[in-house]
């Protein structure tokens, strides 16, 4: 059952958000490349957007039990993940050129239904595109995400291809090089 939801509509860029359910919030190492979310260490998902500027609808559910499927043919296929919580409330980060920009719900933080911290949460991320070719502006595109209090569990993902490993293999080689650049 929803115990608390809030929607938000930021504007998105090219790379997407961060949802943190910890304090730290890196640049993501690795895109998540073939699948519409990707960890980035134990408490932060990075999720990928179609939209490459502009508003998207971000809907945030938190549950006190695992919620039904979502069925509405509409959407695309659930993605799931379990994350580690170390703070109470979770926090959506647009992904800027280098930095980060937080985006509060206008009713305020939603408390994660968890009894101490830190605690496993799992998400599962829903996504809707009336036209899913990436490109600008407005493109009517909304997010579902739903957390609720959970043990540890395999993560739930499309298969990825060849092509996919490749993207994610150069963008980590990419990112490295930056990185040691950066420590210079």
């Amino acid at each position: 059952m929803i115990i608390a939801e809030t929607t938000l509509t930021p504007e998105t860029g090219a790379y997407g958000y961060l949802l943190t359910l910890g304090e730290d919030c890196p640049w993501p190492p690795e895109w998540p490349y073939g699948w519409r979310c990707g960890p980035i260490g134990t408490d932060t998902a990075h999720i990928l957007t179609d939209t490459d500027t502009g508003t998207i609808t971000i809907t945030l559910q938190i549950h006190d039990e695992p919620p039904p499927p979502w069925t509405d043919p509409a959407w695309g296929s659930a993605e799931e993940m379990s994350l580690r919580a170390t703070e109470g409330a979770p926090v959506i980060h647009i992904l800027g050129s280098g930095d980060f920009e937080e985006a509060e719900p206008e009713d305020g933080p939603l408390q994660l239904p968890v009894d101490h911290l830190p605690a496993s949460v799992r998400m599962r991320l829903y996504c809707h595109t009336p036209d899913p070719e990436p490109g600008v502006g407005d493109r009517g595109e909304r997010h579902l995400i739903q957390l609720w209090a959970a043990a540890r569990q395999p993560p739930v993902h499309p298969r990825l291809t060849e092509s996919h490993l490749t993207q994610r293999r150069a963008y980590k080689e990419d990112f490295d090089q930056s990185a040691a650049a950066w420590q210079q």
